[in-house]
Formats: structure tokens, C-alpha cells, sequence
């Protein structure tokens, strides 16, 4: 196309192809306030229960793993994070039942590990933009860690699921101050692993139990 046919028209139409097929939410996007309020609701009890001192630790574990297992769509998750390998899912129902299990107990390890820092801290939604409107949204909020007096921010990305609402993904700020959506961390590190084993699911699993282990127990020791 010439410099000359390249149209006003033809600009804003190649703008909006552009916007559409963009992994991050237009600077106008929409809010969705009943994503927000779900994740308010959710969350907030997730992190209450992570600080109640009414509960023992190992009480404090089961209840965050089941509230997580609610809100979270994790036999989605656990597909997505395995990419092309999630095809041996489809086809071995055995398998897809055991990795969904293990993968379900790394993630939600991966969670409380994460966030354990802020148990019992008020959780504030601030923002939410809408990346497919009412179907795919990243709630923002900002809560303030253990013994901090600065907010930090958290973001949920939901799918909608049904006529609800589930957690897809979570992004948090690393040791090393960068932001990072834990599934796509996972996903680049199971993608590396499956593709140096021959795709090997089960030698993955085995793998992640011992992380998910090692998490729980980092956890216990901080008290």
C-alpha cells in the first residue's frame, strides 16, 4: 500500500487491529465492578484466613487451600501451563487427574508462599480494566505486607467462568522488585523442563511435589 492510499481511515482501522490483538488493556478499558467485587471478597477472606490467630497453622493451611481452590479455576490453569504437552491430558484421563491434583497443591503452595507476607492485612481493590469485556479482566489492588507501612500492588487476571467469575492468574512483586504473573512463570519453567525430558509429565510431577513440600515448610517455619 502507497504512502498516498494509506488513508485516515485505513490508520484507525490498523490502530484498532492493533489494540485488539494487544496482550495489555487499553488505556481507556472498561472497569467491571463485579470482578472487582469478587476479588475483594475472595481474597480478603484468603489472606484473613492466612492471619487468623483463632486458627493452628495447619488449619490456617486448609483453609486457604480450599477458599484458593474456589476461587481459582485451576483444571484450566493446570492445562494452560503445560502448552503443546497439555495434549496427553486429553488423551490419558489417569494422567490428567493426577497432574491436575499435584499441579492444584504447587499452585495454591506457590500462592500462600507468595502472599503469606501480607496475612491478615486489609486488601483494598483500587482499578480494573477490562482485556475482553466481561470475559477476561485484571483486577487491581494494593495491600500493605507484614510489619510495612507502604501498599504494595497485587493484580488478579479472571476469566469469566460460566456466569462467575475465576482467578486465571496472579501478579505479585518479586525479591528482586520486579512483577511477575506467577502461571506464566510456571509455564515457561514446566515448557523448558517437558522440553528437555521428552515431555515427560510425570517426571514434572515429581518435581513439583518436592517444591510444593519445600514451600509448605518455609511457610510452617515462618509461624
Amino acid at each position: 500500500m502507497s504512502l498516498a492510499a494509506f488513508t485516515r481511515t485505513a490508520f484507525l482501522a490498523a490502530l484498532a487491529s492493533a489494540a485488539t490483538l494487544a496482550f495489555a488493556p487499553a488505556a481507556h478499558a472498561a472497569r467491571n465492578a463485579e470482578a472487582e467485587s469478587y476479588v475483594q471478597q475472595h481474597a480478603s477472606a484468603a489472606l484473613a484466613a492466612l492471619g487468623d490467630p483463632a486458627l493452628t497453622g495447619p488449619q490456617k493451611q486448609q483453609t486457604f487451600y480450599r477458599l484458593v481452590a474456589q476461587f481459582s479455576d485451576m483444571p484450566r490453569i493446570a492445562l494452560w501451563v503445560l502448552g503443546r504437552h497439555g495434549a496427553q491430558l486429553r488423551s490419558d484421563a489417569s494422567l490428567r487427574q493426577q497432574w491436575t491434583s499435584v499441579f492444584q497443591d504447587f499452585a495454591i503452595a506457590t500462592y500462600e508462599y507468595r502472599m503469606n507476607r501480607y496475612s491478615g492485612s486489609a486488601l483494598t481493590v483500587v482499578n480494573s480494566n477490562e482485556l475482553t469485556p466481561n470475559q477476561v479482566v485484571d483486577v487491581t489492588t494494593e495491600v500493605t505486607p507484614r510489619g510495612q507501612t507502604q501498599t504494595t500492588i497485587v493484580r488478579w487476571r479472571l476469566n469469566r467462568s460460566g456466569q462467575g467469575w475465576k482467578v486465571f492468574d496472579l501478579q505479585v512483586r518479586a525479591q528482586n522488585g520486579d512483577t511477575i504473573w506467577l502461571g506464566q512463570l510456571q509455564q515457561q519453567d514446566f515448557l523448558a523442563e517437558l522440553g528437555s525430558n521428552g515431555g515427560d509429565i510425570r517426571a514434572l510431577m515429581s518435581r513439583i511435589q518436592t517444591q510444593t513440600n519445600s514451600m509448605r515448610q518455609r511457610v510452617a517455619a515462618r509461624g
